[in-house]
């Protein structure tokens, strides 16, 4: 896998252009990699969403990693998607502007119905598909969509490239960016550990960002 002209070539990597972006990256500013889990019960919904031009729906990212591994590019990496929103984190706001964002598709948190688990949208899934765990602050622990180890590998290798060939030093989910409005990547993702594997030091603002999103 590798990068041209700020596009991902390798094997099981697609292109589909998204028209929702906000123009080029200003010279020196990328230094983040935001992921987030697309809270849908299929990659083709998810594809569709951030390809969606409807006024006030719009959305992108720059991929979108499937769970089994495949990834679609929908911008170059030197473009501008919207995927952070309403974002504050470390003292700096909006970082539409200076962050590739990364889809996950993930269905997120879970409600358990009997013997299954059902996602917001009504999605039914598998006791094998979800994992207990807690989130943030919360005093008891939910179910959230499992990640398959595939999807993670990929995932941990597309950050490392991007790390490398954009000299990016910081690693952040949605939710803590956003913490008020997003949960994403969630707690089933190894967030903490991934980034412990590729980023040089940690940041003492991973644990004391200073963050407050604005309205």
């Amino acid at each position: 896998m590798r990068i041209d002209n700020h596009r991902l070539q390798g094997d099981n990597i697609l292109y589909r252009a998204s028209p929702n972006q906000g123009g080029l990256f200003q010279d020196g500013i990328l230094d983040t990699i935001v992921l987030h889990f697309t809270a849908g019960d299929s990659v083709n919904w998810a594809l569709d969403t951030l390809r969606d031009s409807t006024p006030g729906q719009r959305v992108s990212a720059h991929l979108l990693v499937a769970r089994d591994g495949t990834t679609t590019q929908l911008l170059p990496f030197d473009t501008v998607a919207w995927h952070a929103g309403r974002s504050c984190w470390g003292g700096r706001s909006e970082f539409n502007h200076f962050s590739l964002g990364i889809e996950i598709d993930n269905a997120g948190r879970l409600q358990q119905q009997g013997d299954d688990f059902s996602s917001w949208t009504g999605g039914l899934y598998e006791e094998q598909e979800a994992v207990q765990a807690f989130y943030r602050d919360e005093a008891e622990p939910s179910w959230w969509h499992r990640y398959p180890g595939i999807q993670l590998e990929v995932v941990e290798n597309l950050c490392l490239l991007l790390i490398k060939t954009y000299h990016i030093d910081r690693i952040l989910g949605h939710e803590e960016i956003a913490p008020e409005r997003k949960e994403d990547p969630g707690p089933a993702f190894p967030l903490d550990a991934l980034r412990q594997r590729l980023l040089p030091a940690p940041l003492v603002a991973y644990q004391d960002s200073g963050n407050t999103p604005s309205a």
